[in-house]
C-alpha cells in the first residue's frame, strides 16, 4: 500500500454497465502519480494515500516522471516544483500537451504568490506548498478526487449519449418517444453503475420512484414534472457512487468522519445530474432527499416548503419503501403500522398535506417488495 516505484499500479476496475450502446464505464479508483524528489515526503504522500485507500507509482526526479507517465497514462498527478534535473513546469507542459484531462497538483517549497499564479496559468488545478500539514493534503486530495469523479462521470455519460444518438441516427429519424425511451435507458445505466456497489439498490430505486409517482399523480402532477419525479426517485442515492464501498457495505454503525463522507452523497450527486439537461428537473430529488419538514435533515437544513414538492413527495415514500420490505434486523412491518409511523412524524419529517394524500391512496397500488402470499397477508 506504500511506494511502488517497480510494479505498475492495479488497474482501476473498470465498471461496464451491460453490453448495449447504454455502456457505461467508471473507473473505481483514479491512477495517481506522485512527483517528488525528497524520499521521506514522497512515501508520507504515499501512506496518506494508502489511508485514504488509493495506491499511486512515484517519481524523484524529471527523467522518472516522464517515464512513468509514458508508460502508464496517470489521472492526477501530484508533482513537485523543484526536481534535481528539471523544473516541474518541464513536466506539466509535457502532461498538459499529452493528456489534457490530467490532473495536475504542484508542490513546492517557495511561498511565491507569483509561482502560485504560474501554475494554475500552465494548466496546473491546484497549489500547495512545503512544508504542509497532514490534514491540509487530505483536505486538497479530497478536492482532486472529486473532481475527478466529477469528470469521469461527465465524459462516460458524454460518451453514452453520443452511441445513443449515433445508432438512432443509423436506424430512424428519433421521435419524441424515442428521445424519451434514450433518458429511461440512460438513467437505468447510471443506476445500474450504483447497483454494482450495492445490489439491493436497483429494487429500492424502482419501488420509490413507482411509489412517487403514485403520490405525484394523486396530486394531480402530470407530463415532465411526473417524469422529472421518476427520474429523481430513480437516481436519488446516485451520489453513492462515490462513497468508498467499505464504508458503504459497512456492517454495523458508521463513525462520525464515515457519516460525513455518506453525507456527501446527496452533495455529489446532484453535481453528476445537474449538467444533463434532461435530468436538471430531477435534480430537486437529488440534492434535497434527505431534508425533513422541521429543517432537521441535510445538506441545507430547510424547512416547510422550502424543501422542494418532490423532495418532500420523495421522503414519504422513502420512508414506506423502508418500512414495507424486510431488513436484516426485521421483518417487513404491516401496512397499517407504517401509516401509522408516517402519520406519526407528520410535521417533523414529513409534509402534513403529503401525508393527507399518501393516506387517500389505496394500499393494493403501492409497489412493495414483499412476496406474493407476504402481500396478501400485509393488505389483508
Amino acid at each position: 500500500m506504500h511506494e511502488s516505484d517497480n510494479g505498475k499500479q492495479p488497474e482501476s476496475a473498470d465498471t461496464p454497465i451491460g453490453g448495449s450502446p447504454s455502456t457505461l464505464h467508471l473507473p473505481s479508483v483514479p491512477h495517481i502519480l506522485v512527483v517528488e524528489d525528497e524520499a521521506g515526503l514522497r512515501g508520507l504522500i504515499a501512506s496518506i494515500l494508502a489511508t485514504n485507500g488509493l495506491r499511486c507509482r512515484t517519481a524523484g526526479s524529471v527523467k522518472d516522471a516522464r517515464k512513468k507517465f509514458a508508460s502508464e497514462a496517470s489521472d492526477i498527478v501530484f508533482l513537485d516544483l523543484g526536481l534535481p534535473d528539471g523544473s516541474g513546469f518541464d513536466v506539466l507542459e509535457e502532461i498538459r500537451s499529452r493528456r489534457p484531462e490530467t490532473i495536475v497538483i504542484m508542490i513546492t517549497g517557495v511561498h511565491d504568490l507569483n509561482t502560485a499564479v504560474d501554475s494554475i496559468r500552465k494548466g496546473a488545478f491546484d497549489y500547495i506548498t512545503k512544508p504542509f500539514s497532514v490534514a491540509l493534503f487530505r483536505e486538497r486530495l479530497n478536492t482532486v478526487v472529486d473532481e475527478w469523479k466529477e469528470r469521469v462521470f461527465t465524459r462516460a455519460y458524454k460518451d453514452v449519449l453520443k452511441k445513443l444518438i449515433e445508432q438512432g441516427e443509423e436506424k430512424r429519424r428519433k421521435t419524441e418517444q424515442q428521445i424519451d425511451h434514450v433518458h429511461d435507458m440512460t438513467v437505468l445505466a447510471l443506476g445500474a453503475a450504483l447497483d454494482l456497489k450495492d445490489p439491493e439498490t436497483e429494487e429500492h430505486c424502482r419501488r420509490v420512484s413507482e411509489n412517487s409517482m403514485l403520490i405525484g399523480e394523486k396530486l394531480g402532477i402530470r407530463g415532465q414534472e411526473l417524469k422529472d419525479l421518476e427520474w429523481g426517485a430513480y437516481l436519488h442515492d446516485i451520489g453513492k457512487i462515490g462513497v468508498p464501498e467499505q464504508v458503504l457495505l459497512k456492517n454495523g454503525p458508521l463513525d462520525d468522519a464515515e457519516m460525513g463522507l455518506v453525507k456527501k452523497h446527496s452533495l455529489l450527486g446532484y453535481s453528476m445530474v445537474k449538467h444533463i439537461d434532461f435530468l436538471k428537473g430531477a435534480g430537486d430529488v437529488v440534492l434535497y432527499h434527505h431534508e425533513k419538514f422541521d429543517g432537521s435533515g441535510y445538506p441545507y437544513a430547510r424547512t416547510g416548503n422550502d424543501i422542494p414538492l418532490h423532495a418532500r413527495i420523495f421522503a414519504i415514500a422513502d420512508a414506506f419503501d423502508a418500512m414495507v420490505v424486510d431488513r436484516p434486523y426485521r421483518k417487513a412491518m404491516p401496512f397499517e403500522e407504517i401509516v401509522e409511523e408516517i402519520v406519526r412524524c407528520t410535521g417533523a419529517h414529513f409534509d402534513p398535506d403529503l401525508v393527507k394524500v399518501f393516506r387517500k391512496i389505496p394500499r393494493v397500488k403501492f409497489s412493495t417488495g414483499c412476496s406474493s402470499s407476504n402481500e396478501k397477508e400485509m393488505i389483508a
